[in-house]
């Protein structure tokens, strides 16, 4: 690898962070393009007028087995920011029965960590949980070959042909399915979905202790972010949109901006579908360069939903920090924000801060904020007739930025090198599995990176692949592990 060499990574949210922190820890030069005047891509903070403060465009879920993301704070030095269950807690709320149902791991192996308490909800019934025992345990027994080829079959055909019960399907598997596939299980891809839930419910007993962030992305994650990357030696434009691809020969030697010109030996892609198709779309583009720019376009992306209320005081009952809505399109979960929140970072809030995000919202776009609202008044009215009234309400829309993993989705997800020209593809709608997820775009930009350095000839990436930890990191977060907070 020449010491001269230069990578330009073209996108500034968590995949392309990850990229540049990672090519940089190995002694490459790294530029780092975004075109909004923050980090963190569509993770990042919005400023509302009527707000004091930054908030998070919709609630930023992660888990305990989002390792290398994991990984990615621990390197950013942000475990203070951040807070996981020590156990497994899911809560069901049945709205007109006004009944929270809760899921909690015990003491038994995966899959049966969550069994006991499963047995004692009640949002289930009986029949629901017997058929849910044997999807299970077709999910266990589902090798990686076996599930590829379901890629065509959707993920509702699957469960009704494993028995599934109707309650069963509409809440527990597709209320997980549109948070996690940004699709109703009835468009998801089987594939997808099948390597969702066997990374969850029949992986380690921790995988589903949820995270959160003690302050808003932007000051929790994003500030952090910048630090590092200016420590690693990384040059960051920001408000630096690129405008084209500069091709010499057939190969990418460079981009532009509207500001200025930079030569690179490499160019790294990690931006949302639209803007990586624009890329490497182009009266010079490469025949596969336009092929991958096509399958990029038929597998698109969905839109989301941040509903941020604001109440004179808390809504969920003390000790559920979230709930799943049952049997609620719009209003499909909700999670006490405030209560996540450090004492010292509530400032500027105009109450308590409940967000219910919307995943796979298109058919809501066109909603206005005061239907919207209605529709979350009905649900709380109905939920907690004597909760503390609403004061201030506001929607966030999010257009056409969560990749969607529908039928026929992984044969569309294109390779690293796919596109040729010079070009690595490293967002996190490449083909690594992992649905769209703060997960998975770590994961893209690792893979981006270590594409590169086994293209240099570093041999410690020979063989290296994205189920193991990224080797110039500190660990993820393991329940024994001190460093990390624990969510109450």
């Amino acid at each position: 690898m020449s010491s001269h060499s230069r990578v330009v990574v073209i996108g500034g949210g968590i995949a392309g962070c990850s990229s540049a922190l990672a090519l940089a820890g190995r002694g490459v030069s790294v530029t780092l393009l975004e075109a909004s005047p923050r980090l963190g891509g569509r993770y990042c903070s919005v400023d509302i007028e009527a707000i004091d403060r930054p908030i998070d465009g919709t609630q930023n879920v992660f888990f305990r087995n989002f390792e290398r993301f994991l990984q990615l704070l621990a390197t950013c030095e942000v475990r203070e920011s951040v807070k996981l269950q020590n156990s497994t807690l899911l809560a069901f709320l049945e709205v007109e029965q006004r009944r929270i149902s809760k899921i909690q791991s015990g003491t038994l192996p995966p899959p049966n960590h969550l069994s006991a308490s499963f047995l004692n909800a009640n949002f289930l019934g009986l029949g629901d949980k017997f058929s849910m025992q044997k999807a299970v345990k077709a999910i266990q027994n589902t090798d990686d070959e076996q599930r590829r080829e379901l890629d065509e079959l959707s993920f509702l055909e699957w469960l009704e042909h494993n028995g599934q019960t109707k309650r069963a399907i509409s809440r527990f598997w597709n209320p997980i399915s549109k948070l996690a596939l940004n699709v109703d299980c009835s468009q998801a891809s089987a594939a997808s979905a099948i390597f969702l839930f066997k990374k969850t419910l029949v992986g380690n007993a921790d995988a589903l202790d949820v995270g959160c962030f003690t302050n808003d992305f932007t000051n929790a994650v994003c500030s952090s972010l910048r630090r590092t990357l200016a420590a690693s030696g990384v040059d960051v434009f920001l408000s630096s949109p690129v405008t084209s691809l500069f091709r010499e020969a057939g190969v990418v030697t460079g981009v532009n901006t509207k500001e200025r010109f930079h030569s690179a030996d490499r160019v790294i892609i990690c931006t949302p579908i639209s803007d990586t198709a624009r890329l490497l779309t182009g009266s010079s583009a490469s025949m596969k360069s336009h092929e991958v720019a096509e399958s990029l376009a038929k597998l698109g992306n969905t839109s989301q939903i941040g509903i941020h209320a604001f109440h004179e005081g808390p809504i969920l009952p003390e000790g559920i920090p979230f709930v799943s809505c049952c049997d609620e399109p719009l209003i499909q979960m909700l999670f006490d924000r405030s209560g996540e929140l450090d004492d010292g970072n509530r400032g500027g809030l105009p109450g308590h801060w409940i967000c219910s995000p919307v995943s796979h919202a298109d058919n809501y776009l066109q909603w206005d904020d005061e239907l919207i609202r209605t529709e979350y008044q009905r649900v709380i009215d109905t939920a907690f007739p004597d909760s503390p009234a609403l004061i201030d309400f506001h929607v966030v829309k999010i257009n056409r930025t969560a990749t969607s993993m529908k039928t026929g989705s992984q044969r569309l997800r294109p390779n690293p090198l796919d596109a040729g020209e010079g070009v690595i593809l490293g967002g996190d709608w490449i083909n690594i599995d992992w649905p769209s997820s703060l997960e998975a775009s770590t994961r893209a930009g690792l893979v981006a990176a270590a594409t590169y350095l086994r293209e240099s000839g570093v041999r410690d990436f020979a063989e290296w692949n994205h189920e193991e930890k990224w080797p110039d990191w500190p660990n993820s977060a393991k329940k024994e592990d001190l460093d990390w907070r624990i969510w109450e």
